[in-house]
């Protein structure tokens, strides 16, 4: 479990929220929310694999339309773990 800072995926995840992340999974699904290393740092993001691009390319991006998306070669990144359950202060 990890605790999220930040805005980026604010209207799913908030700010001081909790995330559980399922250290089973090794391999990348097709899509979901991911905790992820970009090059810049530990994030939270939707990762989604853009189908038939060679080397494969995800599509990474927030819920916050405030922050935009971008996309990266799957060797570009390191993928941490998928989360799959969040809590949140009320």
């Amino acid at each position: 479990m990890i605790l999220i800072c930040g805005e980026p995926m604010v209207m799913l995840l908030e700010h001081d929220g909790t995330v559980m992340l399922d250290c089973s999974q090794t391999r990348l699904a097709p899509s979901g929310i991911f905790i992820l290393n970009d090059g810049v740092g530990l994030v939270a993001k939707r990762i989604e694999i853009i189908p038939n691009t060679t080397p494969q390319i995800l599509r990474i991006s927030s819920e916050n339309l405030a922050y935009s998306s971008y996309q990266r070669r799957i060797g570009e990144v390191h993928i941490i773990r998928h989360v799959v359950w969040f809590a949140r202060r009320l």
